[in-house]
């Protein structure tokens, strides 16, 4: 019984930071509309600040300034931010088949302990498909990676 009320607690402490997983990097909100098109930190912290002093439930709630209440929240955005902020390391290590980093994205790709080293030499194997020229972008190693593996999931 004491299990399912921390599972319980864990799962509404997640819920009720969803909106900022939604998203890949402020959210959706007045802060977003305000700030949109800006670049750099000061203007994203002005956007998620807005964001939160201006009830970004509110606008998930009703559909409006950019939030799209019926989506579903995934762990995409987090992987996403974790592969723009470390793309070099990513490419070094997938080109090697090994590395803390490499091992740190199979984790947020929830790949158990001891399958990773086999994540491992799988992305090796499709480094060229990950990484098709030195300025690849993150976003579209993370979206080469998804295409990836639906493929291998469909053939087998």
């Amino acid at each position: 019984m004491r299990s399912k009320a921390l599972l319980s607690l864990v799962a509404a402490v997640l819920l009720a930071g969803a909106p900022a997983l939604a998203d890949n990097d402020v959210g959706c909100g007045v802060g977003t509309t305000v700030w949109e098109g800006q670049s750099g930190l000061f203007p994203k912290l002005c956007a998620s600040f807005t964001n939160g002093m201006t009830f970004q439930s509110v606008s998930i709630t009703f559909g409006i300034l950019g939030c799209d209440g019926r989506g579903t929240v995934t762990a995409d955005a987090e992987l996403r931010r974790f592969a723009a902020a470390n793309i070099d390391r990513l490419a070094r290590d997938v080109a090697r088949g090994e590395g803390e980093t490499l091992d740190a994205l199979g984790h947020l790709l929830q790949v158990p302990e001891v399958e990773r080293p086999d994540f491992a030499r799988f992305a090796q194997a499709h480094f060229l498909s990950l990484f098709p020229t030195a300025e690849t972008q993150s976003n579209d190693m993370v979206d080469a990676l998804y295409r990836i593996i639906e493929d291998q999931a469909v053939q087998g």
